[in-house]
């Protein structure tokens, strides 16, 4: 490994990094099949902080999580999520339009998240758990009326199924798991658009008719479909009387403005509910695929979580009670979100000039806070590649530091549904590891990649081997 060498002085230059190709910069080590390797490559060569050009725009790389915190947690300083001061839409914005992940108002996402804050308090999540195993033991219903012991299936397709089912039947009060496999294709050409969009300055508008603008046309029509599907439901059944749920969608509808008293207009709450109905299941259909690889590379690991599952569970399904005796279970799921972050790094737009780590960091310029690398940076993890659960048991925990570990993000602008995919990650893990053995097919590269969300580029294809005595 080749380090740059350390600055022990206190001058402010530009960072090291790669000179790039002319025009294009380093644009082509940013798609999705490269970045993980990029990150990995740039923070080996050259350290904690990584200048890059793509295109007209500087991008600085951040590998360190106190450089992180300064990102992060301080961004009012210098930092912003919030694309503000313009109109054009990019990235996700073109998926989601204005909700929470997406909002480029300060005011208006603080005020929408205040209203969504309260249906992912950590009490509200646990008593969401029936519905979870609910989910659990119908995706696993399905598996013994579809496959034969030992069939190869996509288990990652089978996690996007039954995280879908998870987040509608908590947030939206629906069954939509019909849709799934539309829902799945749209969300797959949707993410890539937005990644490929988002990082080329040189980018097509979506609005000029090329294939690929007219193939991501339709795949937004068909979440619109299913979304305004599930609104336009529940308006209907409230305007027939039914009494209001309580979930997600009847706070939307109901949410006014505290100061003004205005209500969120169709196209607010249609974001909202876009945006947690996409983001709030394919992140925790991704940990959990990574969750399966990992189990069937490391059988060891394997053995002390069924230990566990059957000394807690004895063959029945979990409840919301077991979730504190499933410490182990809950750490394999903890240390399947560190080697593999559903979102692999962060972007925060530079408002103004700034210095990081001694280094200068310009206005409009944007810094990518690289997950991937400070989940794996060998001065915070011992053997950071190893897959070891038990990293996460309380006596070690309290010794790792406080950003060193930052799946669901940091700051103000956290994750807000973090409480919700460790409970139902922990969940649907105990409902099919105490049931199946997950075996890698042989001979099948797993490829990784980045469409704003970690993912294996083409499944992830296992066989599920019953385990003895199960039934």
């Amino acid at each position: 490994m080749v380090k740059a060498p350390v600055d022990t002085s206190n001058e402010v230059k530009r960072a090291p990094g790669p000179r790039g190709r002319f025009l294009v910069g380093s644009m082509t080590d940013f798609r999705g099949d490269r970045l993980i390797y990029t990150m990995e490559h740039a923070r080996d060569k050259y350290g904690d902080i990584v200048r890059f050009r793509i295109g007209p725009r500087t991008v600085h790389l951040i590998s360190d999580p106190d450089l992180a915190r300064e990102v992060l947690v301080r961004e009012k300083e210098a930092f912003f999520k919030i694309q503000e001061g313009t109109d054009k839409k990019i990235g996700l914005g073109l998926v989601l339009g204005e909700g929470l992940l997406t909002n480029r108002d300060h005011d208006s996402w603080f005020t929408r998240r205040r209203i969504l804050q309260p249906v992912f308090h950590r009490r509200r999540v646990a008593a969401m758990a029936d519905e979870m195993v609910a989910a659990g033991q119908k995706m696993l219903s399905r598996w013994e009326d579809l496959y034969a012991p030992e069939e190869v299936l996509d288990i990652h397709e089978e996690m996007m199924r039954v995280t879908l089912d998870v987040i509608n039947r908590t947030m939206f009060g629906a069954d939509v798991t019909q849709e799934a496999s539309r829902v799945g294709t749209a969300m797959t050409i949707l993410t890539r658009y937005a990644f490929a969009q988002a990082g080329n300055p040189f980018s097509v508008p979506p609005w000029v008719p090329t294939r690929r603008n007219r193939e991501f046309q339709r795949a937004l029509e068909t979440i619109d479909s299913v979304v305004l599907g599930l609104i336009r439901a529940r308006q209907a059944a409230r305007d027939s009387g039914e009494h209001p749920r309580g979930d997600l969608l009847d706070m939307l509808l109901d949410a006014e403005d505290a100061e003004t008293g205005e209500r969120m207009t169709d196209q607010e709450v249609l974001d909202e509910v876009k945006t947690v109905f996409a983001a709030g299941h394919e992140t925790t259909a991704n940990a959990l695929t990574w969750t399966w690889l990992l189990l069937a590379e490391n059988p060891e690991v394997g053995e002390k979580l069924k230990a566990e599952l059957d000394a807690v569970l004895g063959g029945r399904p979990p409840t919301s009670a077991d979730l504190p005796n499933l410490r182990y279970t809950r750490q394999v799921f903890e240390e399947a979100l560190r080697l593999y972050p559903p979102v692999p790094a962060l972007v925060r737009r530079v408002v103004r000039p700034t210095i990081l780590g001694n280094y200068e960091i310009p206005a409009a310029s944007r810094s990518l806070v690289s997950i991937y690398n400070i989940h794996r940076h060998p001065k915070f993890w011992q053997r950071p590649t190893r897959f070891e659960p038990e990293r996460f048991s309380p006596e070690r925990k309290a010794s790792h530091h406080d950003l060193a570990y930052i799946p669901f993000g940091a700051g103000q602008h956290k994750c807000i549904g973090n409480n919700l995919a460790l409970t139902e990650g922990t969940l649907l893990l105990a409902m099919v590891a105490q049931r199946y053995e997950v075996v890698l097919v042989p001979r099948r590269l797993v490829e990784r990649e980045v469409a704003v969300t970690m993912r294996p580029r083409d499944g992830l294809y296992v066989r599920l081997r019953p385990r003895l005595g199960i039934a």
